[in-house]
């Protein structure tokens, strides 16, 4: 019996062993970006600030995103910790070692569940384990692998509620979703749908269990699964219900669906965060090798080919289901790719993602595990099936499985987890502690806004994703960063005020104003960012220009003054670098301006002589430069007073400050960086010829919008185009910043400087202009003339097209590429409306 027992803890001692010892050894002393920084900078701050959604300390105040979910379990675990006297970087290495070591445990678990029997266990335990699916999530936001963790312990906790009913098997599940769950729901609503499949499997295929236990089963795991999850449950109504729609300033459902390709999915990748990069390299550098690696390829590939052969050749009871499993699992996850022509199910998806609750889903690689699972099944399944015919060619046949799935995932076996540039030194720099106990101790009670905003905090000396201060400040924090939080006003404000920084567009004149308007008592100039990773403004201009900026204190600087020089990845000798004097000082790495006379956070203002902007939170910052920004007066924007009738008659009834600014302008916006991210001005009701996801407009004025019997074009700035016609294009610049000297209209001015460019960094085919006349016009040929500098690339076709006919596919040889450009004839046609297409 002691050898049985001896036998049995094998699995459990190996799969413990996998999931822990690499990770201990990957950059001992580093932690990782991993999901949170406050986990690990002030657990306890985290947990007890969890609870509320409402954070006056962030944003200009906001409504938490996904915050409440770390009271279970991971603020706990870092919590008991830090309690405990662990380094940061060993709790990292224990967490995500208990997530992987769970996964194999629950594996083990499932199949004994089955009935399973044979030496095939351990297989099926490392192939999830060690699945590539891991590498997606663990270096950033390993908090997402706790559904892939649960899903074995659901479907057997599934499997024993249907075969024995009562409730004790529906609380055992609904602990595990509470435990899995409550950051990330979309996770575990894809991976949710395996035990919904088993139920209907068994019920309706396999009819091993009656319809009304399976029916009985399926709403006991309901209730109780909801009852324990309503706390962060009603998290996410409230923020959806009260915050920004943050899923729209994020990654786009085409940027997912692009990287979910067939063969990726089913070797268990697919992800898009896995393949992405910066100047810095690869987010997660085992792309590289899944992506180039030869023998990496025929492995990963091998493998599920091997699993698939198994499915196909082996008996076993449970065998369908776990191939219905596998494919549910992939289907889901490559939904609408290719996003451009999808299939009918996936255009379906692509649908619903126009809505906040399908882009909610977008993630559908998530719904990966079922198929990763299955996969592992397999494998498991045919050591079994070889072990109980030839039994030692079958154990033979079982090492040499377990083998390829660790070479499967070569970030193990070289004990290299932790990505290098995800990656900091256990204690944060002293400068930081010693500026922020100074800005406690200060005795000021308003905000502290910290300069430049960066996409991500990545720091000189490490990076955090996250920045640090609000996890150590105990005052109210601001400063932007790449998703916005807050209002909708507010984050236009911040975003307003900071791209003028991002740009080099700052009228120094506005900094104090704005700043005293949002109630910052001290402005942070944080100067030892990775200035090139985000491109954002170098430390040495920046400092000069605080300096000189009017009415800023002179700055208080911690930590000894350095040169902070990029590279080696990105050296940053460009223009910029030229156009800065030599000659100035390199400023600390932190320092402290204090904003005189900042406005209280809450306060009173009379009505009397209001303050009417024209304009939106660029005109804030513009009427600021200008020296016009009275904060002793209430301010209003105008389309605020149109959309509200009585707000309108009690303001305008005092006398009130008009400032007329040509903002609040009709144009697009994205999210993807801190710079260039404003559109064109668009011409009044406009509509894009080609949709752009990328495009997601902040709701300023939601209530003007709302109003039906008012025309919000009347209260935005739009384009006029004069002449005979208008010219409209499918897209230009690049499909990450806004160019807007490159704008079509640029390819109808008649100056030969200027040019419709489109599709830098991108796929240009079937890029198009449309033209737009007053009144029927004859056309019988067109000149074309391509931008006249050097270029990698040049228009070879097009296609003009008038009123639905294609009149001609042309040419377009090196006439083209000189002054006096390619003249194409083609059959005279009066024409209302024309487009060209390039290919």
């Amino acid at each position: 019996m002691g050898r049985s027992r001896l036998g049995r803890a094998v699995p459990l001692t190996v799969a413990a062993a996998v999931a822990y010892l690499p990770l201990i050894f990957s950059s001992p002393g580093k932690v990782g970006a991993d999901t949170k920084t406050y986990l690990y900078l002030d657990p306890s701050r985290l947990l007890a600030e969890a609870s509320s959604m409402w954070d006056s300390d962030v944003a200009l105040g906001t409504v938490t995103h996904q915050t409440i979910g770390y009271l279970w379990p991971m603020g706990p675990f870092y919590w008991l910790a830090e309690a405990l006297g662990s380094p940061d970087w060993l709790a990292q290495r224990l967490w995500l070692g208990s997530i992987l070591f769970a996964a194999a445990a629950g594996v083990r678990c499932l199949l004994k569940t089955l009935d399973w029997r044979g030496g095939g266990l351990l297989v099926a335990m490392l192939a999830y384990e060690l699945s590539p699916y891991v590498l997606h999530y663990s270096a950033r936001i390993s908090v997402v692998l706790l559904p892939w963790a649960g899903l074995p312990w659901m479907i057997a906790l599934t499997v024993k509620a249907a075969r024995r009913g009562g409730w004790r098997y529906p609380a055992w599940f609904a602990l595990v979703v509470v435990t899995v769950g409550s950051v990330n729901a979309t996770a575990l609503v894809l991976v949710g749908l395996a035990p919904v499949l088993w139920l209907v499997h068994a019920a309706g295929i396999e009819r091993s269990v009656p319809v009304s236990r399976a029916l009985g089963a399926a709403l006991r795991i309901a209730v109780t699964s909801a009852a324990v999850s309503l706390w962060w449950i009603a998290g996410l109504v409230i923020q959806g219900a009260y915050s920004l729609p943050v899923t729209r300033y994020t990654e786009t459902y085409e940027v997912v669906a692009d990287a979910a390709t067939g063969p990726e999915v089913f070797r268990g990748l697919g992800y898009w965060f896995f393949y992405g990069n910066d100047k810095f390299g690869q987010w997660i550098e085992p792309s590289v090798e899944y992506t180039q690696g030869v023998w990496l390829h025929f492995l990963s590939f091998g493998l599920v080919v091997f699993a698939l052969l198994g499915a196909a050749l082996v008996r076993w009871r449970h065998r369908s289901y776990f191939v219905l499993l596998m494919v549910v699992g992939g289907l889901v996850a490559i939904a609408s790719h290719p996003f451009d022509d999808p299939s009918a199910l996936g255009s379906m998806f692509k649908e619903f993602t126009e809505t906040d609750a399908g882009l909610a889903l977008r993630s559908t690689p998530r719904a990966l595990p079922m198929l990763v699972l299955a996969v592992a099944v397999f494998l498991g399944m045919i050591a079994n099936a070889v072990q109980r015919r030839w039994p030692s060619p079958g154990r033979f046949l079982a090492v040499l499985i377990c083998v390829a799935v660790v070479l499967n995932n070569p970030a193990m076996w070289r004990i290299r987890m932790i990505e290098e540039h995800l990656h900091r030194d256990e204690a944060i720099p002293e400068y930081w502690h010693e500026a922020i106990t100074s800005l406690d101790e200060s005795g000021r009670e308003g905000r502290v806004m910290e300069v430049p905003g960066s996409d991500f905090a990545s720091y000189r000396w490490g990076n955090t994703v996250d920045p640090i201060t609000p996890g150590l400040l105990d005052r109210g924090y601001l400063a932007r960063e790449l998703v916005p939080f807050g209002s909708a006003p507010s984050a236009a404000l911040l975003t307003a005020f900071d791209r003028r920084f991002q740009e080099d567009s700052l009228d120094l004149d506005s900094v104090v104003p704005v700043a005293q308007l949002m109630s910052v008592d001290d402005l942070v100039h944080r100067a030892d960012l990775s200035f090139e990773r985000f491109r954002t403004p170098r430390p040495a201009a920046l400092a000069d220009d605080l300096a000189r900026t009017p009415g800023l204190a002179p700055g208080v600087g911690f930590g000894a003054p350095e040169p902070n020089v990029a590279g080696p990845e990105q050296t940053m000798l460009d223009e910029v670098f030229l156009g800065i004097d030599p000659n100035l000082p390199d400023p600390a790495p932190v320092t402290v301006h204090q904003v005189p006379n900042a406005l209280e956070i809450v306060r009173l203002r009379p009505l009397e002589g209001s303050s009417v902007i024209a304009g939106d939170a660029e005109g804030i910052v513009d009427v600021a430069g200008a020296e016009l920004l009275d904060l002793s007066r209430p301010i209003w924007f105008a389309a605020d007073l149109v959309a509200d009738d009585e707000l309108r008659a009690t303001v305008l009834a005092e006398p009130s400050h008009i400032v007329i600014t040509d903002t609040n302008a009709r144009r697009a916006r994205r999210w993807g960086t801190l710079r260039e991210n404003v559109g064109a001005v668009e011409r009044a009701g406009e509509v894009p010829l080609v949709d752009d996801p990328t495009d997601n407009r902040l709701g300023v004025f939601a209530a003007l919008d709302q109003r039906s019997d008012l025309d919000a074009e009347d209260s935005r700035t739009v384009a006029v185009q004069q002449g005979d016609f208008t010219v409209q294009a499918s897209a230009y610049g690049n499909p990450v910043t806004y160019t807007n000297d490159d704008r079509a209209f640029y390819a109808v001015d008649g100056d030969l400087d200027t040019a419709w460019v489109v599709a830098a960094f991108a796929e240009a085919r079937g890029e198009f202009l449309v033209f737009d006349f007053e009144s029927e016009t004859a056309i019988s040929e067109l000149t074309f003339v391509q931008p006249l500098e050097e270029a990698n690339r040049h228009i070879t076709e097009v296609e003009i097209r008038a009123d639905g006919a294609v009149l001609g596919r042309f040419a377009l040889g090196p006439q083209s590429h000189q002054p006096s450009g390619q003249t194409v004839e083609f059959r005279r046609h009066a024409m209302h409306s024309t487009d060209e297409r390039a290919f």
